[in-house]
């Protein structure tokens, strides 16, 4: 059992909450904190209504001195970051320097071209500060890549004597047909808050990173023979009519870090050709003007009595290139259907080759009409509530910054299972 801070307030919140009040035996407190303390305090309500005592915060993760006053009266074990992905390095320092261990569920800045070398996503970068202070930060602990590694992982170790390709398909709703004819091309010139941010970097090193990401936004990454490989999108298509092609993610190089001993890894999405194609270009003439003018310096001004760096404050008023529930902003509709994701695993048992397949398939609807979201979002707060009785029990326990993978995937894959998570289990054909 831990002193549980769990920072932002949405449906994952709500879902997490409502387990705890359910389950006595994790948790020996809970505070609630988010910018919008008002929702906090009526979840607050809803636990109180159930016997659970409750405290609330207002908090925001990018004022250090603030949020740290706070954390040093609450006093947690352990911190659950829930808030925007964009906002986990800012709380992993918080949970830091509170002596406290740290569960995320979604990575944040994954590179676009991985290496061998490159960390799996910016929370790595905090390895250091989490093993001198001997606790446990477990980062992407939600679907991508916890859920996916995790099954992967345990299947290959159960049911194979050598593993030697692994085909990972992920669809949400039903796969759109392919669309004939050719695209039109929008640039979208929209001032986000992202801009800013990447306005910090100035001169040269600002030239050869745009330049870098130019160059590898349309890099297409799997792993062969244990190795990255650059292939061509259009090369690898699968299922019927050829409507998924492979795609980017980080999965591949989490098998890559946590899973070397696996050869061949490919993520497979549904693929169509968007009659619209909308790209975004940052307003080169907004960012300068804004840099004459000082908003672009993180040097803290005072503002009420309060210092706040002019950079941060101008990102916060302008819109999120990525909506967020917590952050404010409307999300998109969720889509119907069914949201299925396949784990095709070939290689060798008993010196023959076989191949399997390991599935989990959620109703869209059924989940919306059940929980208020849709199937991906369901199997995100499950996991989270999972990682949560986890590291409350000291079941993922070393110093420094990992992903689910570098644990015994069994932990993981059962606490899935008692969740309500059904894996089911099929003999197969490779995928391709």
């Amino acid at each position: 059992m831990k002193r549980l801070l769990i920072l932002g307030c949405n449906d994952i919140t709500k879902r997490l909450l409502m387990e705890l009040c359910k389950d006595r035996t994790i948790a020996t407190g809970i505070c609630l904190a988010s910018k919008r303390k008002q929702e906090c305090d009526e979840l607050k309500k809803m636990a109180e209504s159930r016997g659970v005592r409750v405290t609330t915060s207002g908090i925001d993760v990018s004022n250090v001195e603030g949020a740290m006053l706070m954390i040093k009266i609450i006093a947690p074990e352990l911190v659950i970051n829930l808030l925007p992905a964009e906002l986990a390095p800012g709380a992993m320092d918080l949970a830091s320097k509170a002596g406290a261990d740290y569960l995320d569920g979604k990575l944040f800045g994954v590179p676009t071209a991985p290496t061998a070398t490159s960390l799996l996503s910016e929370q790595f970068k905090k390895f250091g500060q989490f093993q001198a202070a001997k606790k446990t930060a477990v980062c992407g602990a939600g679907v991508m890549p916890g859920v996916i590694s995790t099954i992967a992982r345990k299947c290959a170790a159960k049911d194979f004597d050598k593993v030697k390709q692994i085909d990972i398909v992920r669809i949400n709703g039903d796969v759109p047909k392919k669309t004939e004819g050719g695209k039109e091309t929008v640039v979208d010139e929209t001032l986000y808050a992202e801009d800013i941010k990447a306005a910090q970097v100035s001169g040269d090193t600002k030239k050869e990173e745009a330049k870098d990401k130019a160059a590898s936004s349309e890099k297409v990454f799997i792993l062969e023979g244990g190795k990255l490989k650059e292939v061509d999108r259009d090369s690898l298509k699968a299922g019927s009519g050829k409507s998924l092609a492979v795609a980017n993610s980080v999965i591949v190089t989490d098998f890559l870090k946590e899973i070397p001993d696996v050869g061949g890894v490919r993520y497979f999405e549904p693929y169509q050709e968007p009659a619209v194609k909308t790209v975004h270009k940052a307003p080169e003439d907004q960012i300068e003007l804004l840099r004459s003018l000082g908003l672009l310096s993180d040097k803290p001004v005072k503002v009420g009595g309060v210092s706040v760096a002019p950079i941060d404050l101008v990102a916060e008023v302008l819109p999120k290139m990525n909506a967020s529930k917590d952050t404010g902003d409307k999300k998109t509709a969720p889509s119907k259907g069914k949201w299925v994701l396949e784990i095709y695993i070939t290689g060798e048992k008993d010196k023959k080759e076989i191949t399997k397949c390991y599935s989990i398939e959620l109703d869209n609807e059924d989940c919306i009409k059940k929980y208020g979201v849709d199937a991906e979002e369901y199997l995100e707060g499950t996991a989270i509530i999972a990682s949560v009785k986890l590291m409350s029990a000291d079941k993922w326990k070393k110093p420094g910054v990992f992903s689910p993978a570098s644990f015994d995937s069994s932990i993981f894959f059962d606490a899935l299972e008692a969740e309500g998570i059904e894996i089911k289990e099929s003999e197969s054909k490779p995928l391709l």
